[in-house]
């Protein structure tokens, strides 16, 4: 045997052993091979097992809107102050401040929506502006559940309505108003 001698200097990271310290190790290690636990010796190979599963999707159908309805407030007189004037949806009724006088029709706006049977979620702006021969009139929209509210559409259609909250301003000018306000639509 070839033994390299180091003049006993062990460069870094070796170990010089002694021919005693090497036989004592070879016995460690052969019995730590014999005293391996089972699952450190060789396995035999096991079987490939495959599985299926089911997979489905459902397309739905575009969300088409018609307007049965548009919104009316209907006549209002101002008086100096201005004041406010709701069209409530759930209710169907009409408020004014009392420094208004309201007459005439009235009504919701009602869209009717056409899809597949499922839920969708409606989300709205905040505002939106009437506007005529003085400055613009605010509206916010009123919509049970409020923006993010969720509807059904069963037998696959649904009818839908919004009110609105309208701020007449102090002085407004006399004349017709209008506007238009835009209705988001998701399948949830």
């Amino acid at each position: 045997r070839s033994v390299c001698n180091w003049a006993g200097i062990a460069p870094t990271g070796f170990v010089v052993l002694s021919a005693s310290q090497r036989t004592n190790f070879g016995l460690v290690i052969a019995r730590a091979i014999a005293l391996a636990p089972p699952a450190l010796a060789a396995m035999p190979a096991q079987a490939a097992t495959t599985a299926s599963t089911g997979t489905q999707a459902e397309v739905l159908d575009t969300i088409q809107v018609a307007v049965l309805l548009d919104m009316d407030f209907g006549r209002i007189a101002v008086g100096g102050a201005g004041g406010v004037v709701v069209i409530d949806p759930n209710a169907g009724s009409r408020s004014c401040d009392p420094t208004l006088v309201c007459v005439g029709s009235f009504g919701t706006s009602e869209l009717q929506l056409t899809g597949s049977d499922a839920s969708v979620q409606v989300n709205f702006d905040p505002t939106f502006q009437l506007t005529g021969p003085g400055v613009p009139i605010v509206a916010e929209p009123q919509f049970p559940g409020g923006p993010g509210a969720v509807v059904n559409i069963s037998g696959g259609t649904t009818v839908v309505k919004f009110g609105a909250k309208l701020t007449i301003n102090p002085g407004q000018t006399p004349g017709v108003y209008s506007g238009q306000f835009s209705v988001n639509l998701e399948y949830n």
